[in-house]
């Protein structure tokens, strides 16, 4: 479950990690909840708002109004605004970034950099040696010395704050049942760490955190314009990454393979959808929807399938209905094999879509065309 940044900084009060002070708005005609000057940040479920203008400063009351209904009247990258977060001004001495996750990695991993407040992927292709990589042994947490080194690495003075700091976020990505829990930036304000901005992704099969889930769902009913999910009955599992090129399989291991080929290769993946189980053509539709549908950040789709017990005639329909139905222009890469994968290739080879049998020379071949900039149409 992908939260808010509001539903993430509540659960951080609740884990002990300092965040600002803040208040919810979900309509324009709300009268200001604190005092002038504060930020008023649009709550929208992608990246990239500060760029779209959906974080604004409001020094006065004539602000407040313009600026509350233009943003709640926005979309962000094909994503409506479902709230606003005013949150008191805060200004860093220095602006960090901090997050553990388990997306595309094997074991629970902290990355960290003293460039926060910038896009870490960025940070991560053009300055390599400013990012830190700790994987997290989840039976003993971080060790002292890592911590030691982290100070040193970041050149925070105040070690005992910092080890603090990681020790509550690290509580709560575990307490939480979390696949991401991240920080950016993390701000030095008067000498002592606050978690500026918040990014919080529970894993949806967590059982500890259902009543939790459902409690943030059932919160989300009073948000501008907000249409609760509908719950899936099938077993596709979905995350969303903060990429441009969607990512679909059959399995788990399969994914988190091509996950790691996609990164190796330069390539930043928006979505990770996983079928799962005995699946359909129905099911390869949706997950086709779930990639696409109000994702325009995505520039491509690679399709990862090895059919034991699934069929891979039923999955070229689902592909093949899905980019006709439609009209589908980015280009889709799919590497298929198993049971009746000749039925399945002769069916994508008819709707003129490529298929490749090798995955290594897919993922690449996949980056080199969607990252360069070249768009191949589907029809």
């Amino acid at each position: 479950m992908n939260l808010f940044e509001y539903e993430g900084k509540q659960l951080m009060r609740d884990y002990g990690i300092p965040v600002p002070e803040s208040h919810l708005i979900t309509c324009e005609n709300e009268p200001a909840p604190m005092a002038y000057p504060f930020v008023l940040k649009a709550q929208v479920m992608t990246g990239g708002r500060g760029k779209a203008g959906g974080v604004k400063v409001c020094r006065d009351e004539a602000d407040y109004r313009k600026y509350s209904h233009d943003i709640l009247n926005m979309e962000i990258k094909g994503h409506k605004v479902h709230g606003l977060l005013a949150e008191q001004m805060m200004k860093a001495e220095k602006e960090l970034y901090l997050s553990i996750t388990l997306q595309g990695v094997a074991k629970p991993t902290l990355i960290a950099s003293r460039m926060g407040g910038m896009d870490i992927e960025a940070v991560s292709r053009e300055n390599p040696e400013e990012i830190i990589r700790m994987e997290i042994d989840p039976f003993t947490g971080l060790k002292g010395y890592q911590l030691k080194y982290l100070a040193k690495r970041l050149r925070v003075e105040d070690e005992k704050d910092l080890c603090s700091m990681v020790q509550k976020v690290q509580h709560a990505f575990f307490q939480a049942g979390a696949l991401l829990v991240e920080i950016n930036p993390l701000g030095l304000v008067d000498g002592k760490l606050v978690a500026m901005d918040s990014k919080f992704v529970i894993d949806g099969n967590a059982r500890h955190m259902r009543a939790k889930m459902e409690e943030l769902e059932s919160g989300r009913q009073n948000l501008h314009a907000y249409k609760a999910p509908e719950k899936e009955a099938t077993t596709i599992t979905y995350v969303p990454l903060d990429g441009d090129l969607g990512l679909i399989s059959d399995g788990a291991g399969t994914g988190m393979l091509t996950l790691d080929l996609l990164n190796d290769a330069g390539g930043h993946v928006a979505s990770f959808c996983e079928l799962g189980g005995m699946t359909s053509a129905e099911v390869m539709y949706r997950a086709m929807d779930l990639t696409l549908t109000g994702h325009p950040e995505v520039k491509g789709v690679i399709i990862v399938l090895i059919g034991g017990f699934n069929r891979m005639d039923n999955m070229a329909c689902g592909i093949t209905r899905y980019v006709e139905e439609h009209d589908v222009k980015i280009p889709i890469f799919t590497r298929m094999c198993g049971t009746m994968e000749e039925v399945g290739l002769e069916t994508m080879k008819k709707a003129g879509m490529p298929t490749y049998s090798i995955l290594t020379d897919t993922v690449k071949e996949f980056v080199e065309q969607v990252e360069g900039g070249a768009e191949k149409c589907q029809s």
